[in-house]
């Protein structure tokens, strides 16, 4: 049998490096969405009591905009959620996986 191990909300790293840059990252619960990166106070913060598919769709999500805001990469935000989207289940079918 193939079960998902999603990492809690605890295993995700405090700190995003890109190039050389930093990242702090934080979890609120009483945010208005489900992740915000601010570019200027280089943060992103992702609501705490989110599901664990939908915390790890919105770490990725949040992560594509610290790589667009970081290197000369610049996504649409349309292209952020399907990119969001094929990555998530890249890491859940090669990477989260256990019993295979």
């Amino acid at each position: 049998m193939i079960t998902f191990r999603l990492p809690k909300q605890s295993q995700y790293p405090k700190y995003i490096y890109c190039g050389n840059e930093r990242y702090k990252v934080k979890f609120k619960k009483n945010l208005n969405c489900f992740g915000i990166t601010d570019a200027g106070a280089r943060t992103i913060t992702i609501k705490s009591n989110l599901s664990p598919r939908a915390l790890l769709a919105t770490f990725v999500h949040e992560l594509l905009h610290v790589i667009e805001f970081e290197t000369p990469i610049k996504i649409k935000h349309k292209k952020v959620y399907a990119l969001e989207a094929a990555v998530v289940e890249l890491l859940i079918d090669n990477f989260l996986m256990s019993g295979k």
